[in-house]
Order: C-alpha cells, then sequence, then structure tokens
C-alpha cells in the first residue's frame, strides 16, 4: 500500500478549491461590503477572518496531507467536517449547497484512503 492512491491527488485538489472559495471569499467581503463609506462592521470582519482563517488552514492541511501526518489527517476531517455542518445550519441557499458538496466530497475521500495517511511513510518505518 506504498503506492499513493489516485483519489489522494483529488483529495488534495479538491481541498485547495474550498481553500480557494474561502479566500475569496474573504476578499469579496472585505472589499464589497463598505459600499456606503462608512466603513466595516465587526461582523464583516469576523466573517472574513473566518473566511481567510480557514483558507489558511485548508491549505496547511493539504501540505500536512502530503507528509502523511496523522494530525493533518485528524486536522482536516474536523474542519471539513464543520464547514459542512455550518453550510446547513443557516439559510440553505445554492453557495450554501455548493459549500456543503466541496466539504464534502474531500471528506468522504479522506475517510475511504484513511489507511493510506494512517500508514507511516517508507522513509518513516525503520527497517
Amino acid at each position: 500500500m506504498n503506492t499513493r492512491p489516485k483519489t489522494i491527488l483529488v483529495t488534495q485538489i479538491l481541498i485547495l478549491l474550498n481553500a480557494a472559495i474561502w479566500a475569496g471569499y474573504g476578499l469579496y467581503t472585505l472589499l464589497t461590503r463598505n459600499t456606503a463609506g462608512t466603513g466595516l462592521s465587526a461582523a464583516t470582519w469576523i466573517m472574513s477572518a473566518l473566511a481567510l482563517a480557514s483558507a489558511a488552514a485548508l491549505v496547511v492541511i493539504v501540505l500536512l496531507l502530503r507528509k502523511r501526518n496523522r494530525w493533518g489527517y485528524l486536522f482536516g476531517l474536523a474542519l471539513l467536517a464543520l464547514i459542512a455542518v455550518l453550510s446547513i445550519t443557516d439559510e440553505v441557499g445554492l453557495l450554501d449547497v455548493l459549500s456543503l458538496l466541496i466539504s464534502l466530497a474531500p471528506l468522504i475521500l479522506l475517510i475511504r484512503d484513511r489507511k493510506w495517511y494512517l500508514r507511516k511513510a517508507p522513509q518513516d518505518q525503520e527497517g
């Protein structure tokens, strides 16, 4: 099982796509919410900060998954599950459904390939 399954790359691409979406949302919110020229509200800053933090965390998760890091795998599962749950706790519109799908797909793939992620990489094994 040292051969990397093809779904590993698909998972990483989907997580990076998810990160790009959250980064885009965070930046879009910051750039478009000050249309009246009165400054940004605390809620806008918080929403943007959370979106950008999620994007950064997702990128870190991909970097850790490439190294088959157990904590990266567990953190990835937790964050993707949290994003999926939060996607359906508000008014569910088209963007919420897309967010849910873009979080569930890599979550399912992570669970499917858990043996690959949780097994020590060949260079980490003593021989």
